[in-house]
């Protein structure tokens, strides 16, 4: 449990961070595009006082988890081969995708990462930008102090990432998100797919609320068997 909480910090740490990676570079690839955004009207939340529970949460627009895993293994690919000219030893340890006020892809989807690391120089991770919007991908480096992460990340075991961040968000929507989005319907939800040392490779689900209440949910999702654990 203490250790899910240092790559909660971490999640945290990682948004004020990105955008501000040094050294950005133009990439030679283009990110596919899926269905035209649809807008999605806010259901109005019930008055805690009435009791009513009548009225369903906002709908959260998260694609079909089926339809979306050839668009990742293509968007992963591509963010590889991205990187890979910067530097030829680089393995991928973490992605990282965070929404606002909607997780639909085309509607809330403010950045999407893959991050990776070399042997051969230790000193910088390796960030990879892949808009869904049809622009280059855009490249980035960032010196590994600059995270400054409590654990030790490993590289993602291919075989071992089985679930989607959709289908992981559709277990953590189940385990409370709903609700929360149902509560705060300003809010920002962040999904991190890493293996922390000594952990099995997880979607790490963050959901907090952008109103003055500071209200958060944290549910990890095991990438391979879907095990859920609500933090």
């Amino acid at each position: 449990m203490k250790k899910y909480n240092l790559l909660f910090l971490f999640v945290a740490l990682l948004a004020f961070t990105a955008l501000s990676a040094v050294s950005c570079q133009r990439g030679v690839v283009n990110t596919p595009v899926d269905e035209e955004p649809t807008t999605q009207d806010i259901t109005p939340i019930p008055d805690d006082t009435t009791g009513d529970t009548s009225v369903l949460p906002p709908t959260s627009g998260l694609e079909n988890p089926a339809g979306l895993r050839s668009l990742l293994l293509d968007e992963k690919n591509k963010a590889d081969i991205a990187v890979k000219t910067l530097q030829s030893d680089t393995v991928l340890q973490l992605v990282s995708l965070k929404f606002i006020n909607s997780l639909s892809s085309q509607i809330g989807l403010a950045t999407n990462y893959y991050i990776y690391s070399a042997i051969s120089n230790p000193s910088f991770y390796y960030m990879v930008n892949a808009p869904r919007n049809g622009e280059s991908f855009k490249r980035f480096l960032m010196p590994v102090e600059d995270l400054d992460l409590p654990f030790d990340l490993m590289p993602i075991p291919m075989q071992y990432w089985k679930l989607s961040y959709a289908e992981a968000l559709s277990e953590a929507e189940t385990r409370g998100g709903d609700v929360f989005r149902a509560k705060h319907p300003t809010f920002e939800a962040s999904a991190i797919l890493a293996r922390p040392a000594g952990q099995y490779l997880s979607w790490f689900i963050t959901y907090r609320a952008t109103d003055s209440s500071g209200d958060m949910l944290k549910v990890a999702v095991d990438a391979n068997s879907g095990t859920v654990t609500v933090i």
